[in-house]
């Protein structure tokens, strides 16, 4: 049986969608109109393409998607290279608590430069994070506060170590039915769509 997660395939994707489901219950007064929002969980969703490609190539990839058995398996998908840091290093300077938002963050030099920005993916633990605000430069202590959605799972203890250059999440697929390739009029292998979501 396969040990999951399993690592990605090596054929990058031509295209991904990575999208945050918030799981929420909103209440609006039937007088006021006033709206209050229960915010429950949130997890990624995540679409991506493969490129045409030969033929054995795709039998590699069809075996890696049936090892998944659905969604018994789950999988580590590190988000392109483009949304990604190559800074290293880097801690949390603080302990960081389920249901938060920001952190603050050590391994830089004084008042250096973050090298971060929004949009940027960073992983603490197994959970995938992105950037929504974060300061253009370190403080005198070599520190910064990121804020950053969806909101964490799980408390972290100070000097827990950031991923920054090569961030990633575990996902599993959202049917039962695992995605198979068909050839298209020039007899090459095109698979559909594939669709998963976080593996909590």
């Amino acid at each position: 049986m396969p040990t999951y997660p399993l690592p990605f395939p090596a054929k990058a994707p031509a295209r991904e969608k990575l999208q945050i489901n918030n799981r929420q219950a909103a209440m609006e007064s039937p007088h006021t109109l006033a709206i209050q929002v229960v915010n429950t969980a949130s997890q990624w969703n995540l679409e991506f393409t493969w490129p045409r490609m030969s033929l054995a190539r795709a039998q590699v990839l069809q075996s890696w998607l049936d090892s998944l058995q659905g969604q018994v398996g789950t999988f580590r998908y590190h988000p392109r290279s483009a949304t990604r840091n190559a800074t290293t290093g880097a801690s949390l300077a603080l302990a960081a608590y389920s249901y938060s938002t920001n952190v603050k963050l050590s391994g830089w030099g004084v008042s250096a430069a973050s090298g971060l920005s929004v949009g940027q993916f960073f992983q603490i633990g197994d959970q995938l994070l992105r950037i929504t605000a974060v300061p253009v430069n370190a403080d005198a202590s070599g520190q910064l506060s990121v804020e950053f959605q969806p909101m964490l799972r799980a408390n972290y203890i100070a000097g827990a170590a950031v991923n920054l250059a090569n961030p990633s999440g575990v996902f599993r697929l959202i049917s039962a039915e695992t995605p198979s390739f068909d050839l298209d009029v020039d007899g090459f292998p095109t698979f559909p769509s594939v669709i998963a979501k976080e593996a909590i």
